[in-house]
C-alpha cells in the first residue's frame, strides 16, 4: 500500500471517527431514525421489524455477525453449509487494486468491499474500464469505514479488503434477478418472505412474495413491477428457499440473497440489518407483522459460530 493510501485512510479514519464521537451510536440512531420516520424508536422495548433492527444494530459488534458481513469471510461460511457450488467463482482479492492484479482480471468481472453496502462494480468490459478509474473508485472505497455512516457494529472492525468475482449474467446476458429471501424463525415457526429486485441499474422496482409465490401487497424504498408484468415465479423456488434456510438455520432472522443462473442457485450474502432499518414499509402493518416474527433476544444471545452450532444441533 502506498504511503499516499495510507495517509489519506488515517485522515478519513480520523475524520470519521470525530464526526462519530459527536454523537453516541444510540443518539445517532434516535436521530436517523425520527429523521426517516417522524417519531421516536421504542429501542429499549422495540416491536415493529425496524425498531428491532435499529435495536440489534446497537449490540451486533459480535465475531458471527462480523464474520458473515464481511463478503470474503462469509465464503467459509455458505462453502460449509452449501458447498463449493454455491459460491460465484473468486478471481482475486487484495488490499488494493495493483496493475499486476488489474492485468490478470478477465475481461469481465465484478469488484466489490468486503466492509460495507452499495460498494461495488460491474464492469461488463475491462478495455473500456481504464485502471485509474477503477483504483480511484476503490480507494475511495477502502478509506471508508462503513460504520459510522449507519451505525451497522457489525462493519465496525472489517478489515477493508477488494474481493473480485466472476461477472455472472443470465441466458439474456442481463444481471440475473436478485432473489433476497426474508428467513424469520421464531419458537419452531418459520415465515419466509421473498424479495425480488428487478432492473437495480435502471429502473429500479422491488416485489414481495410468500414461499408459494403470492404477490404480497408491500412496497419498500421501491416501487412494485406494474401489474401484468410481475416477475415469473423461479423454475426451482422450492430449491431457492431451502438453499436460504440452510444458511439461515440458528438465526432468528437474516436476509438471504441469492441468484439463479442455468438453473444453478448462486450465493449473494447475507443481511442481518437490511437498509440499516430506515426503510419505510408502505403499508406499516407489514413492520409490525414482520418484528412479531423476529425474536431479537435470540438473534441477541448469538455471539460466535460456536453458539449458532449448539443452537442447530440442539434444534
Amino acid at each position: 500500500m502506498s504511503q499516499m493510501l495510507a495517509l489519506h485512510r488515517s485522515y478519513r479514519y480520523c475524520t470519521e471517527r470525530f464526526r462519530g464521537l459527536k454523537r453516541s451510536d444510540r443518539r445517532e440512531t434516535l436521530r436517523q431514525f425520527h429523521k426517516r420516520f417522524a417519531h421516536v424508536p421504542h429501542l429499549d422495548h422495540p416491536r415493529s421489524f425496524s425498531e428491532k433492527i435499529n435495536r440489534f444494530k446497537l449490540e451486533a459488534d459480535r465475531p458471527l455477525y462480523r464474520e458473515l458481513a464481511d463478503k470474503l469471510a462469509v465464503r467459509d461460511f455458505v462453502h460449509d453449509r452449501l458447498g463449493e457450488e454455491a459460491l460465484i467463482p473468486l478471481l482475486a482479492s487484495g488490499d488494493r487494486l495493483t496493475r499486476e492484479l488489474y492485468a490478470d482480471l478477465p475481461y469481465r468481472f465484478v469488484m466489490k468491499a468486503t466492509h460495507g453496502s452499495a460498494m461495488n462494480r460491474l464492469v461488463f468490459d475491462r478495455d473500456e474500464c481504464h485502471f485509474q478509474t477503477l483504483r480511484r473508485e476503490s480507494d475511495r472505497w477502502l478509506c471508508r469505514n462503513f460504520y459510522y455512516g449507519s451505525r451497522e457494529r457489525q462493519y465496525r472492525r472489517i478489515r477493508p479488503r477488494l474481493v473480485f468475482e466472476q461477472l455472472m449474467l443470465d441466458a439474456n446476458g442481463q444481471v440475473p434477478a436478485d432473489y433476497k429471501v426474508h428467513c424469520f424463525q421464531r419458537n419452531g415457526q418459520r415465515h419466509t418472505v421473498i424479495q425480488v429486485d428487478s432492473n437495480r441499474f435502471g429502473e429500479h422496482t422491488r416485489d414481495y412474495f410468500t414461499a408459494d409465490w403470492e404477490r404480497l401487497p408491500l412496497a419498500v424504498k421501491f416501487p412494485n413491477t406494474s401489474s401484468g408484468a410481475e416477475p415469473e415465479r423461479p423454475t426451482r423456488l422450492s430449491a431457492l428457499i431451502e438453499a436460504a434456510w440452510q444458511l439461515a438455520e440458528g438465526f432468528a432472522y437474516v436476509r438471504v440473497d441469492l441468484y439463479l443462473i442455468d438453473e444453478k442457485i448462486y450465493f449473494g450474502e447475507m443481511t442481518f440489518t437490511p437498509g440499516s432499518g430506515f426503510e419505510r414499509f408502505q403499508p406499516i402493518d407489514f413492520d409490525h407483522q414482520w418484528g412479531s416474527w423476529f425474536d431479537l433476544d435470540h438473534q441477541l444471545s448469538l455471539y460466535s459460530r460456536r453458539d449458532l452450532e449448539a443452537v442447530r444441533r440442539a434444534s
